[in-house]
Order: C-alpha cells, then structure tokens, then sequence
C-alpha cells in the first residue's frame, strides 16, 4: 500500500517545515552520535548508521511518509543494539525518543492515521523485543518504565499530528465552501440585478407600446380620410402592439417578486438627476452639479434616462457610505452621447476598509436599485453604454459612464 503526503501546509508554511526538519535532523545526528558513543559505549560505524537511517526519516516523512514509517523503525533498533551499555534510559535514549517522537508527528500529519499507527506499534514492540533480547544487562523495571514513556510520548505526537492534519483539511474544506458559496452569490446578485433592470425597463417600454396602441387605435378617426387598406394596416399595428403588452406583462410576472411592493411612482427620467443632487445635499453630502444643462430629456431615451438616474443614485450612495465627509463632484457632458463623471476628492478608504464597511452594512443596496459597480455596469450595458471606475491620483474615486442618447438594439437590459 503506497502512503503519499496529504496533509500540505500553505507553501511558505510548508518550505519553513521542511528546513526545520531538516536542521532538526541535523542536530539529532550530532547529538545522538556523541551521545552513544560516549555515554551508552556503543560501536561508532553501526551507531553511525542507524542515527543516520532515523534522522534520514525526519524530513523524508514530510514527502514520503510511507518510506519514512520503516526506515525510523530499523534505525532506531539498530541504535538500541549498538549502544546497550549502561550508561542512561534504555532502549529509547534521549535523542532516539525526541527523533522517533517528531517522526510519529510527522506520519500523523502527513498520513493516513492507519499508518502512524502501525510505525507507533511497530516500534514500541521492536523496543520491548530488543529489551527482551538484550534484558540480562539492563535492570527491567527501568526498561519497561522507559519503554512506557516512549509509548506516551510517541502516542501524543502521534495524536497532535492526527489532529493538525484534521485541522488543516477542515481549513481547507471551509475555505473551498467560501469560494464556492461567494461564486454562487456572485451569480445570484448578477441574476437579481438583471431581473431587476428588466422590471424597470418594462414600465419604461410598456409606456411606449401603451401610446402605439393609442396611437394605431384612434387613427382612422382622427384621419376619416384614409382608405380601407391603411385602417386594417393601423387595426394591425394596434393589435399586435396590444399583444406586445401583453406578452411583457406575463413575462413581468414571472420574474416580479410576489413578496416585493409594488411601486406606484413613476420611473426617474435623465432631468431627476437634478433632483437627486438636491436630496443628496440635504442629507448632509457636500455635492456639486457642473453641466446640468446636458441633464435635459430632450432627445434622450426614457431607458437611458432611468439607467443614467440610477447609476449616479448608487454612486452617490457609495460616496456617503464609504467616504463620509469626501466632496463629491458629478459632470454631465453631451458630445453625440452623453458622458457622467461622478468623483469624491482625497480621503478615499482603502480597500480592506471598503470591505469591512460592506460588512457592517450588509452590503446594502440604495434604495434597493442597484447592488453597487455590477449594478451600474449591467445598467450602463443594457443601452448600449459603458462604465469604468477606479481611484484617483489624489486618494478619491471616480465612476465615468458614457450613455448613447438613444438605447442601442439588442443590449443586455
């Protein structure tokens, strides 16, 4: 059965792990050489080898656990038949134990626990074996008491490396859950923003179809003069207008929210945005109006209009939300379209601000029109316009949209 690491830490985490191991294993080599050749008397080339075998398994578990679990083992047996004087704790000598425990952690948190568990067995029997072996120079009593310890310790390393793998792999879990869960409430809040776009543009449309019908209706009597062939071409024109709206109020009820009111007002035009600059100041924005001229609904679409209202309606909100205090200037232009520039002077929060200041406030939409730059972006789309936003090179912010006068034919609304 072949054991692959499974419990990688975060890379900087994980390349700080591997050199500690590393210099650990390093100094355990020394340690236990020195040790065993002096204190326990044991023969220096066989000591050698089998510290250098355990050691090896320090940072060898960390990528090969599977490896690493036999090769500790018969290294440190090796040690215990080379260095058996009595000269301190046998079988498990300092160094050999802190090694073999540090191993047990590293098979824990590496892989499967089956694993650990049986190099944990597996050691400790080899232990009681070579104490059995080797029992006639060494006082039993002070053998088993060492081999108890050993057990205690390797299990509690054991445990701890079981439990930080656990550990790590929720982390894991919680933040793919996060991601999945923000992507799926990213598509939700782009779905909902449509659907809300869609009902508004509706009341703006069905009031064009609405004069078409009135329009086509009452032709043949205002001009009594036409003949036989333009009077069903209008009855035409007013019946299929008719059935137009029809057609969009079902679809209207479909994706209206029984839950939501209903709004009785009528939808804001291009010339509100004046209005809306006067209510912003009221609520204590300090704002300024440059071109209100270029305001006016003349020549100008009613669906243009309303998106135009509602993208500075949502950046002003964002300004008194997230810059409280900063001057907000709002430009509009007309150059064969129309160009809004809505930007707050120095003073802009940063980004993790932004973040803890949605937090607070539920990441609320004003008004419940818009749900912040994807609402302005999908509105400026849906007639055919565009959007941009960013800082400034004084610390602000800045959202410039650019709107044809005219709803292009096929946008996204």
């Amino acid at each position: 059965m072949q054991f692959m690491a499974m419990g990688r830490l975060p890379r900087p985490v994980e390349a700080w792990v591997r050199i500690a191991a590393i210099v650990a294993a390093l100094v355990l080599l020394v340690v236990s050489v020195a040790l065993g050749a002096t204190l326990y008397a044991g023969a220096l080339i066989v000591l050698f080898v089998g510290v250098l075998a355990q050691v090896t398994a320090l940072p060898l578990a960390l990528v090969r656990p599977g490896l690493a679990a036999p090769l500790s083992i018969v290294g440190a047996v090796v040690v215990m038949f080379a260095a058996h004087a009595d000269g301190g704790p046998w079988p498990w000598a300092v160094p050999t134990l802190i090694t073999q425990a540090l191993i047990f952690a590293a098979l824990g948190q590496r892989a499967v626990w089956v694993l650990g568990a049986a190099a944990f067995v597996f050691a400790v029997a080899a232990s009681g074996l070579a104490a059995a072996l080797v029992m006639p120079g060494h006082e039993q009593q002070s053998v088993s008491v060492n081999i108890v310890v050993f057990a205690s310790i390797g299990a509690v390393a054991l445990v701890a490396g079981v439990v930080l793998r656990k550990w790590e792999a929720i982390r894991r879990q919680l933040a793919r859950e996060r991601r999945v869960t923000e992507e799926e409430r990213e598509r939700r809040l782009v779905a909902e923003e449509k659907t809300r776009i869609a009902r508004e543009l509706h009341d703006v449309i069905a009031h064009s179809m609405s004069l078409i019908t009135v329009q086509a209706t009452s032709a043949p009597f205002r001009h009594p003069q036409v003949n036989a062939e333009v009077r069903d071409e209008f009855a035409d024109i007013a019946a299929t207008s008719r059935r137009a709206l029809t057609e969009m109020r079902s679809l209207l009820g479909v994706l209206r929210d029984s839950d939501a009111p209903v709004e009785r007002t009528p939808q804001p035009r291009l010339s509100g945005i004046v209005e809306l600059v006067t209510q912003s100041r009221h609520s204590g924005l300090t704002v300024t109006l440059h071109g209100g001229e270029a305001l006016s609904d003349d020549a100008v679409d009613d669906a243009v209009g309303l998106s135009a209202y509602r993208i500075v309606q949502e950046a002003l909100s964002n300004a008194i939300r997230h810059a409280p205090g900063a001057a907000v200037e709002v430009r509009a232009l007309r150059n064969g379209g129309l160009d809004l520039t809505i930007s707050n002077s120095g003073g802009a929060p940063t980004r993790a601000r932004v973040r803890r200041t949605r937090a607070r406030n539920g990441n609320s939409r004003s008004s419940g029109k818009g749900s912040g730059q994807r609402g302005m972006r999908e509105r400026a789309a849906s007639v055919g316009g565009s959007l941009s936003f960013g800082p400034t090179a004084d610390g602000g912010y800045e959202v410039h949209v650019t709107l044809p006068l005219r709803a292009a034919e096929g946008g996204t609304g």
